[in-house]
């Protein structure tokens, strides 16, 4: 450097030493691995924390500043472009700072070779690419969490919708699994078919007026029941959780539906009420249970309702005979000295008070869940209860008419 430098050498310099831009010359030594010696680097390499001299005295390598996991990339890639008479080799990479701090670099460097034609040197330059290669990792990570998102919904039974929140419920997405629906996604998106022509004629106005309300009160959220018509005909019953957005202002802009298939579970509960409204027109509702459920393995429950706000205990005022199966007599619950929530798992107790509190809240007819009890022996047994909630013609609940059933066997296998 200095005097064979000329004046426009030395304005290049200048320019490369206050820039981003850190230059380099590396003597080549023809190895399977390369250490790159420094012959010359640029003032700037001290944006790293480093100076001139570390390099130009040779206490320091250039090999010894990659981080150790790419440099066998690094080493492989130059060597085979070098062979193969390649003159450019351009390459993004980590080098370690002085301070130990990991940086990403994009090199782009000039093989440089003698009148045989055997590299002597490489004369280069890197460039600090940290910020944009950070961004472009977390755009990949963003995209990976995206599409695992997008097959745990697509292999799942709930779709998902985005609509705008106008009439007919015009949509900008949907997942592809409302393929199930008959449509494609594509056929919601382009307009050729609008989401509100699929509920079914019985329900649809339900269903706009629930929605015109919550987007009035300020909800951010619901949830419905109500039924689908499929492409070819089928009815499906959907449980929707809407999630609604709104501007500064508070309007309504889009809906986010959350649909969920429960057809075969609405069919069960239908069933069961069926059922059961089949037997108390047949026989009063205690030789009803006696005479069917004390020969069949379910075991029949007639509770009285408390407030669906308390967390109830649930005061039995009938229990089929087989009661005994579990250790315990009828008049252990008839006389009030057992309340059926004491024989419960104290773990499993308030979800099962919450879960049946909210559905009775909420105006549901059907509670099903699958929870242990412990018998008089103190055994645990896994049970499932199907219970229908009965409402005086106010609409307030007064009981829960309904059966526990044995499953420890599948439970456990």
């Amino acid at each position: 450097m200095g005097a064979n430098i000329s004046g426009k050498e030395e304005i290049l310099e200048k320019i490369i030493s206050n820039g981003p831009v850190i230059a380099f010359l590396w003597k080549a030594e023809n190895t399977a691995e390369e250490k790159w010696p420094v012959e010359y680097v640029s003032d700037n390499v001290s944006l790293l924390g480093y100076t001139v001299e570390d390099f130009i005295s040779g206490r320091l390598l250039y090999a010894d500043i990659v981080h150790p996991d790419d440099l066998p990339e690094v080493e492989m890639e130059l060597s085979e472009i070098s062979h193969a008479g390649g003159t450019v080799f351009v390459k993004e990479y980590r080098i370690r700072t002085k301070s130990r701090e990991d940086k990403w670099v994009k090199e782009q460097t000039f093989i440089q070779r003698n009148d045989e034609g055997v590299v002597t040197h490489y004369q280069g330059t890197i460039f600090d690419i940290t910020e944009q290669k950070n961004k472009e990792m977390a755009l990949e990570e963003a995209l990976r969490k995206q599409r695992s998102l997008e097959n745990a919904i697509k292999n799942s039974s709930t779709m998902v919708f985005l609509w705008r929140a106008e009439e007919f419920l015009p949509t900008d997405y949907a997942s592809e699994n409302v393929s199930k629906l008959g449509y494609s996604a594509e056929d919601f998106v382009l307009g050729r078919i609008s989401y509100s022509d699929l509920i079914h004629p019985d329900d649809y106005e339900t269903v706009k007026d629930t929605l015109a309300e919550k987007c009035e009160d300020d909800t951010d959220h619901y949830t419905q029941e109500y039924r689908l018509m499929s492409k070819k005909g089928k009815i499906l019953w959907v449980s929707q959780g809407t999630f609604i957005q709104r501007a500064k202002d508070g309007n309504a802009t889009h809906l986010q539906g959350i649909i969920q298939d429960i057809t075969e579970q609405k069919e069960k509960e239908i069933a069961l009420k069926i059922a059961l409204e089949k037997q108390a027109d047949l026989l009063d509702r205690k030789q009803a249970f006696e005479t069917i459920v004390n020969h069949s393995p379910v075991i029949a429950f007639l509770w009285k309702a408390g407030p669906v706000d308390e967390m109830e205990l649930w005061p039995v005022e009938f229990v089929s005979d087989n009661i005994t199966k579990f250790g315990y007599s009828v008049d252990d619950f008839l006389s009030g000295d057992i309340l059926y929530g004491n024989i419960i798992n104290p773990e499993d107790l308030l979800d099962v008070q919450t879960e049946l509190s909210d559905i009775s809240r909420e105006g549901g007819t059907v509670f099903v869940k699958e929870y242990r009890i412990r018998t008089k022996s103190g055994d645990e047994r896994w049970v499932e209860e199907q219970t229908f909630i009965q409402r005086n013609d106010e609409g307030v609940v007064t009981h829960y008419l309904g059966v526990i059933q044995d499953i420890s066997e599948r439970k456990e296998k």
